[in-house]
This record gives C-alpha cells, structure tokens and sequence, in this order.
C-alpha cells in the first residue's frame, strides 16, 4: 500500500476534482480570486492531464479541425460546439 503524505493547505476556496468542469472554474475563479486578495485551491485524486471522464476526448478538436486540407476550420468546430451546447458556450475556451 502506497504511504500518502498528509498536506495542510490554507484556502478560500476548495475546488475538488480536476476534470473539465473542476478546471474552468478554477480558471475563472482564479480570475475574480485574485483581484481581492483570495486563494484558489483545485485538488484531484489523480494527475489532472490524464484523470477523469474526458481526458482521453481532449483531443477531439484536433481530429475535428483539419487545417491541412481546408475541410474543418477551427470556426466550424466553434459552431458546432455552440449547436451543440444550444448556444451556451465561451468560444474563446472552446478554440484554446
């Protein structure tokens, strides 16, 4: 059994689980967090760049938009996300 270390870490504001959702409101909050003095904490159970339900699909822009040929530009990717978020949808986070 591995032998985990215990850290105590002060914070205003405790984000748990680092998949897409925990991350971009880490992000945002971090935004607003830092105008006012305040810390941001996200924690995961494992290494955020591989862990979660969509980790392996974040390379799915890249499957999608295939410069080399013309056929999908990164608009028509940012289209077709907001189709299918019905609208609701942060294309600058989208194309990133």
């Amino acid at each position: 059994m591995a032998d985990f270390e215990t850290v105590v870490v002060e914070t205003d504001l405790l984000i748990s689980g680092g998949g897409m959702a925990g991350c971009g409101v880490a992000v945002e909050a971090s935004y607003w967090a830092k105008k006012h003095g305040l810390k941001v904490t996200l924690v995961d159970k494992a290494a955020v760049d591989r862990s979660g339900a969509v980790a392996m699909g974040l390379s799915a822009i890249n499957q999608y938009v295939d410069l080399n040929s013309g056929n999908n530009t990164l608009k028509d990717y940012c289209d077709y996300v907001r189709n299918d978020l019905m609208g609701i949808t942060r294309e600058d986070l989208v194309s990133s």
